[in-house]
C-alpha cells in the first residue's frame, strides 16, 4: 500500500484534485512534497498522519475568479486550506487534526509571512515544501512556471539585479529573478533540523546553477 494511502484521503484521491495544477503546482510536486513531509516528520517525531494530510492538500488548485490564475496564487494557501476543511470535517478528522491540518496550510507559504508555523507539523509542512523549491527540482520548477506564463528565461546576471523594491514583473521576470528574490533566501527560513541538512546541498547546487548559466548565456563559460 502506498504511504500517501490512509483512511481519510487515498493517493488517487489525492491525485484526482490536482488535474487543474500547473506543471510546477501539479500531483508530481505534491507527491515530492508529501515524500519529504513524511521523512521530515518521522525524523522529528510529529503527527504524521497531520503532516500527511496538510501535504497532500496544501496546494489544491482553485478557479481563479478574475480568470487571473497568477495573481490568484497569492492567496491560494487559504482557499485550500478551507477547501481542505470542508473534505475532512466530512470525512470525521477529530477536531484538533483538523484545525491543525488546516494551520499547516495556511502557514506553509514562503511569501506571506502573515501566518507563521506554530505547531511542529506545520514546520514540517513549510520545511518541504520549501525544499521542492529550490536544488535541480527547485531549478527546474522556476524554469517550467516561466513557460507556463511566457516569462523571459533571462535577461541579466543575477549579480545586476535591482533591489527587491524595483524588481519587474510579468514576461521581464526570469528564473534568475526568482532565484535571487525567492530561492536563494529559502535555506535560512527553514525549521527543523532535519530540512537544513537535505537543504545545504540543495542550495550549493543551486548557487552553481545560476552562476554556470550567467557564464554561458553570456559566452563566458
Amino acid at each position: 500500500m502506498s504511504f500517501l494511502n490512509d483512511d481519510f484521503l487515498t493517493e488517487s484521491e489525492a491525485r484526482a484534485l490536482y488535474a487543474a495544477g500547473d506543471a510546477a503546482h501539479d500531483f508530481d510536486h505534491v507527491w515530492r512534497v508529501t515524500t519529504l513531509a513524511i521523512r521530515i516528520a518521522q525524523s522529528e517525531e510529529a503527527d504524521v498522519t497531520v503532516v500527511r494530510l496538510a501535504a497532500l492538500l496544501h496546494d489544491l488548485p482553485a478557479p481563479a475568479p478574475d480568470g487571473d490564475a497568477h495573481s490568484h496564487r497569492q492567496a491560494h494557501h487559504f482557499a485550500a486550506a478551507e477547501n481542505a476543511r470542508k473534505l475532512l470535517s466530512a470525512r470525521g478528522l477529530g477536531t484538533e487534526q483538523l484545525a491543525n491540518v488546516v494551520h499547516c496550510i495556511e502557514a506553509h507559504r514562503f511569501r506571506d509571512q502573515s501566518v507563521q508555523p506554530q505547531t511542529l507539523e506545520a514546520q514540517c509542512l513549510y520545511d518541504a515544501d520549501k525544499l521542492d523549491s529550490i536544488g535541480a527540482i527547485g531549478v527546474a520548477r522556476a524554469f517550467a512556471f516561466a513557460g507556463t506564463y511566457n516569462n523571459r528565461l533571462w535577461s541579466e546576471p543575477w549579480s545586476a539585479l535591482p533591489p527587491d523594491d524595483a524588481k519587474p514583473t510579468g514576461h521581464n521576470y526570469t528564473p534568475v529573478h526568482e532565484y535571487i528574490y525567492k530561492l536563494r533566501r529559502i535555506l535560512a527560513t527553514l525549521h527543523t533540523e532535519s530540512a537544513r541538512r537535505i537543504g545545504g546541498e540543495r542550495h550549493r547546487f543551486m548557487i552553481s546553477f545560476f552562476d554556470r548559466l550567467d557564464a554561458e548565456m553570456q559566452g563566458r563559460e
